[in-house]
């Protein structure tokens, strides 16, 4: 119950990181008009949007470093200059609006789009220029990477024994297309024409 008070006491702007807050705030604002100006069954485009301000409520309320073991630093800490995952829902504040963008038609939504890209790819390099940039790799999860490294295995071991068949890590599936590790070579890549 701490920890949620804590994530909700940090929605609002603070005097340490006003910068910083500003620019999630016009993140966010980009991305929700982004959203409210997408055309009725658009599903890919509401589900990625939806994600992009999830991803900006994370980043804004130092989620991660409330949620997980911190280790010896502060959930701060922890989660703007440490933990991996900050890093990689920052490249969605980048990859996702442009994503949106480049699956519709709608002109407006297209502009929104491309600015909120542009804007999530900016502040990715920048936050991550002068916060994670000299984090040395041993202390990229905030604790033991050894353990982190140990429960993906797991993961993948659970995941293999409970999909069967259909996790086949390197090949496309087309029930879990997600699955792809390798580059596949040009005889293995069919193309319908139309």
């Amino acid at each position: 119950m701490e920890e949620l008070r804590a994530i909700l006491n940090s929605v609002g702007p603070s005097n340490d990181t006003l910068a910083w807050d500003l620019a999630l705030y016009g993140l966010f604002f980009l991305n929700l008009l982004t959203l409210l100006m997408l055309p009725d069954g658009s599903t890919t485009g509401t589900i990625l949007s939806i994600f992009v301000l999830i991803s900006i409520f994370i980043d804004k309320t130092f989620a991660f470093g409330h949620l997980i073991d911190s280790g010896p630093y502060t959930p701060e800490t922890c989660h703007a200059k440490i933990f991996v995952g900050t890093y990689l829902i920052r490249a969605a504040m980048f990859a996702a609006p442009l994503t949106v963008a480049a699956s519709t038609d709608n002109g407006k939504v297209r502009a929104t789009g491309v600015i909120a890209g542009i804007g999530g790819g900016v502040y990715m390099f920048v936050r991550w220029f002068f916060d994670q940039r000299n984090v040395e790799a041993p202390d990229i999860t905030c604790f033991n990477t050894e353990v982190m490294a140990q429960n993906m295995g797991m993961m993948l071991l659970l995941a293999r024994l409970a999909l069967g068949r259909r996790l086949r890590l390197g090949i496309v599936d087309r029930h879990v297309p997600v699955t792809v590790t390798s580059v596949l070579a040009a005889h293995d890549v069919e193309v319908e024409l139309p």
